[in-house]
């Protein structure tokens, strides 16, 4: 979710406290290219945003920057006392202060403005060096506070997902390749993660042994379909109404030798999830 640029003016440490939190969410786009809107058309969506996270419940004070395609709007939101009163505006140009702000193409921000794609499944990493369709970086001269992550999480949950309420859509069409399966991410907030996954047939989850374990729990829904899990060592078969406790440190894979996708709701919750 987050990397180091090599902006002239903006590069800086990367939030390395952060890539560690993303450490098992890793997510390789796979997803063939979306149609871009046109460069006239970015700002267009980029304020279809903004006004909407001006009513937004989960508005946030922030001030942070938006990259598309190398060039740099920034917003910056104050909450108010009452939803007339929020402050939440564009501007073109580099924040005018040190800060994070979010990196993508005209293709990414397509998909985000219809819906077709949520900013958690975006920018979701295994390792500070995987490159997702949407990132995170910092400004030279920014320092990170301790709700930095908080903050962060809801800033970019709420103003990249637009409506009262926020509905995520998921579901084969709304997909990225991670891990040995295709996933949705939900929601993330420190101490929980969720998402939702498709295992093929054939597919193999958590195949490789840097993603088996985790220091937290985790907990499998399985919604349809069944497969075969390997928890600490041990190989059952799981399927369609049933859920799978892993607790945390021990190993555990999944794959699917069937002929129909398995369907999974994922929560990982506790200290350090």
């Amino acid at each position: 979710m987050i990397r180091q640029t090599t902006h002239p003016k903006r590069d800086g440490r990367g939030m390395r406290a952060l890539a560690a939190w993303m450490l098992t969410a890793a997510l390789a786009w796979t997803g063939a290219e979306a149609a871009s809107p046109p460069i006239e058309a970015v700002e267009d969506a980029l304020r279809r945003f903004v006004e909407d996270y001006r009513s937004d419940p989960m508005l946030r004070e922030a001030t942070f920057g938006i990259e598309v395609d190398g060039k740099m709007w920034h917003v910056t939101a104050r909450p108010g006392a009452d939803s007339d009163s929020e402050k939440v505006e564009l501007v073109a140009g580099a924040p005018p202060e040190p800060t994070f702000y979010f990196t993508m193409d005209r293709a990414t921000l397509g998909k985000l403005d219809r819906g077709e794609m949520n900013p958690g499944t975006a920018m979701a990493k295994a390792f500070s060096t995987d490159v997702t369709p949407m990132d995170v970086a910092e400004m030279a001269g920014f320092t990170a506070g301790e709700s930095f992550l908080d903050d962060l999480l809801k800033v970019t949950f709420h103003f990249w997902i637009r409506g009262n309420p926020e509905v995520i859509p998921f579901g084969d069409a709304y997909t990225r390749f991670t891990h040995g399966a295709d996933a949705v991410i939900l929601y993330y907030q420190p101490g929980l993660r969720s998402g939702w996954l498709s295992l093929k047939p054939g597919q193999h989850a958590n195949e490789d042994p840097r993603s088996q374990t985790n220091p937290f729990p985790s907990m499998f829904v399985v919604t349809g379909g069944k497969g075969v899990a390997k928890i600490g060592g041990r190989e059952i078969v799981v399927e369609e109404g049933q859920s799978l406790f892993v607790p945390p440190g021990v190993a555990h894979e999944f794959w699917n030798p069937y002929e129909a996708p398995m369907q999974v709701v994922l929560l990982m919750f506790g200290e350090g999830a």
